[in-house]
Order: structure tokens, then sequence, then C-alpha cells
């Protein structure tokens, strides 16, 4: 077995020891995830039945729980650990674990794009003096005395941030970015697990019990890391992190301290899925409502004379109220049907759409972006956008035009920056 979870265990285990597998991996992942020292922990070492069974585990959870903020946790805290447990390897344990790595590609039936480069990198690190020299302080940050090729689209990453060399479709990854390079690969093969069609197992009374278990814990670490907890005195600073439609709509109300029903309806859920609790909220949308309206507007309401409404209404998107359906913020397509005017890259013109993306008329992007309007793929612009802001390339598992969403465009800023 090795940690990089390449190919399941299989066998019978107790669903009492399960239980204590998963919530000590658990356990074990809120302490890497704070970048705390870490302790001995029996159910996680590297390489036992037990840390493997907790990383499937987990992986069959996270795809059943399906929300964002779990999921964002459980990829950030395991790429955390495995980068921890590259480090720490010695020359003889490295060449060990290039070696495992070998003899598991050479027996996989499914060809995954990153097992070719993946092999590439293992098959130097299984000699003894390449090994050695990565693990020695010799192998500096801008070190090249060794060097694989690998083609330029299984390391998008690095091409994107120029860290790396390229030349006809070819890229050259020193030896000082092996590591590096073999998180990304982890990571990638991580994300490529949590797209798993897990079929009938969701009915499987043992996995739902085990699903719930999970679940309890989850409000725990967003509110012991604030991994997802916004107030409303937060949203000004936080505003660069929206995606453009939201961005757009913050603006708005900060200048005409008014939105539409269906802007404010949308914008509420927005700010409500990425971590604003009911009573921040409240105290967000009083602040703005209590304020006399600049300029031209359609809503006639204010706070003084419409409170029990402004607060039936917030407390009902949040599923206290009326039916008690607990509501949550569309995707991009559905906002850009819903919501009137959300969407630049669908409603405005050239001149409001470089403002709002801050951007100039010769900047290469432009074109870029008016190729995808052309097409009419709106939400494809703005994952184009995301990606050119943030100079890296989207590899997240909602990574998808179809399922996009500015929630989704908003926590991948957000990590991007953590």
């Amino acid at each position: 077995m090795s940690f990089f979870y390449l190919t399941p265990v299989k066998g019978d285990l107790p669903i009492h020891l399960l239980e204590t597998i998963i919530l000590k991996r658990l356990e074990f992942l809120k302490i890497v995830y704070r970048k705390q020292d870490i302790v001995y922990n029996e159910y996680v070492i590297e390489g036992s039945l037990y840390d493997s069974v907790g990383h499937y585990m987990h992986c069959i959870i996270v795809i059943l729980l399906n929300t964002l903020e779990f999921t964002n946790f459980f990829i950030k805290a395991e790429e955390s650990l495995f980068r921890h447990r590259l480090k720490t390897l010695v020359a003889y344990d490295l060449r060990c674990f290039a070696k495992k790595l070998l003899r598991i590609i050479r027996k996989c039936q499914t060809h995954l794009w990153f097992l070719d480069p993946l092999k590439v990198i293992c098959q130097h690190l299984i000699l003894k003096h390449v090994a050695t020299h990565i693990c020695s302080d010799t192998c500096c940050e801008n070190c090249s005395l060794h060097i694989i090729k690998v083609h330029f689209k299984h390391c998008l990453a690095f091409i994107a941030q120029r860290k790396v060399p390229l030349q006809n479709g070819v890229a050259y990854i020193p030896c000082s970015k092996w590591k590096m390079y073999l998180t990304i690969l982890f990571t990638d093969n991580l994300r490529h697990r949590l797209r798993t069609n897990l079929g009938n197992l969701e009915n499987d009374p043992r996995i739902t019990d085990l699903k719930n278990l999970v679940s309890k814990e989850i409000p725990r670490i967003n509110n012991q890391w604030t991994i997802n907890n916004v107030r409303s005195n937060d949203v000004d600073n936080l505003c660069k992190l929206f995606p453009p439609c939201m961005h757009n709509l913050h603006r708005t109300l900060r200048n005409k301290h008014r939105l539409s029903h269906n802007q404010r309806f949308s914008y509420s859920l927005f700010l409500k899925d990425i971590g604003m609790p009911v009573d921040e909220a409240l105290t967000f949308w009083r602040t703005e409502y209590e304020q006399t309206p600049n300029g031209n507007h359609q809503c006639c309401h204010n706070w003084q004379n419409d409170e029990k409404k402004f607060v039936y209404g917030i407390r009902h998107l949040y599923g206290l109220e009326g039916g008690k359906k607990n509501y949550s913020s569309g995707s991009c397509s559905h906002l850009q049907s819903f919501t009137e005017g959300s969407c630049p890259f669908k409603s405005f013109d050239n001149e409001a759409m470089m403002q709002i993306l801050n951007i100039d008329n010769i900047d290469p992007l432009l074109s870029q972006i008016k190729n995808f309007q052309e097409q009419k793929l709106y939400t494809s612009a703005c994952m184009m956008y995301l990606q050119k802001r943030l100079h890296c390339v989207l590899n997240d598992i909602c990574d998808s035009s179809f399922n996009f969403s500015p929630v989704k465009y908003y926590f991948r800023s957000k990590n991007a920056h953590l």
C-alpha cells in the first residue's frame, strides 16, 4: 500500500472499527489543516491498512455529502498531509515509495492521464543517487541537476505560472520542483476519485450511518477554523474574491443602497452559501436599507417601514420560516436567465464589462472573452477569466460550465489566496 492511494484495499472490517478509523482520521486531518504539531496516531500510519481504509472511506463520505465546504477542507487537508509525508522521507524511503508506485501503475487496468508523468518521475526517484540528491540540502530552490520531460498538458499548473521551461510542447521540470509536482499529481488523483459514481452505495444503511457520523463534525470544522464564516463587516474586503456578477451587485448595493427583488434574492443566497449566518445577514441588509437610496432603482422598500417583511424574507431563505426550505444559490446558467443584468459577460457592454473586470481594451484577455461571448459561452468566459486572474488551471471537481456557480468561483478564488 502507498500513501499516494492509487488502489483501494480489499477485505472485511467490523463497522465499529470503521467508525473509529474514520473519526480518528478526521481528527488527524483537522490537526494537519490547522498546521499544528502532528502527533502519533495509530490509525494514520502511512502505508498501513487503517490509513488506506480511512482515506477511501472519507472519499466515499465526501462524495455522498456533496458539500463544497467539507470537500474543500478534505482536499486541502489530504494535500497538506501528503506534502508533509513527502517532506519527511529520507532517500531510502523515497526510493521505496517510488518502487511501490511503479508496481501499482503496472497493474492499473484503467489508464488515467496522471499515471504517465507519475511513472516518469518514479523511474527517476528509484535511482539511488537521484533520491539521495532530492533529499539532501544541495537540492535547493532553483536546483536543476536532474530534469524530467513531460508533455505540457501534464503540468498546466506549472506552465500557467511560468515555473518550468517549455519547448515544442514538452515541459522540463527540474528536480527542485519534483516534490511539488508529486503533490500536484496526488491532488489530481484525489479530485479524479471524488468524481466517482457510487451507484447504489448511498442506499446502504451502514454507509448512511457513517455519513451521518461525519456530517455532525462539519459544523465544528466551520466554527473552529472559519473555513466558511462571513460577517457583515467582512464583505467589503472579501468582495475582491467575488465573481464579477456578485462583485457588481455588491458595488451597486453600496452605491445605491438598493437592489431589485431578483438581485437581492440572488445576492442574499450567495452570501448565505459562502458562510454568512442569518444574524449577520440581517445586520448586513439593515445597514443598507436604512439608508436613503441614491439614483435610479427599482426597489421602493426601506427598513423602517418594511422591517418585518425583510426579516421574514431573509429568515425564509435560511429555512427558518414558512415551509422551512433551505434555499441555495443557483448555477451560473440559472442566474443568467433569472437575475436581470447579473452576468457581465452576457449583459454588459464592452465599457461596463471592462470596468468591472478591471481590464483595458488592449488586454488580450478581452479578445478571448469576446470569442466566448460570440458563442454564447458566458460561463466559460467567466471560468477563463478566473484562471487568468489566479494564474492557474482549474482542475476542481466542479470544473464544468454546466454546474459552475458564483459560490464555486468564490471558494476557488479564496483557496488560491490561502
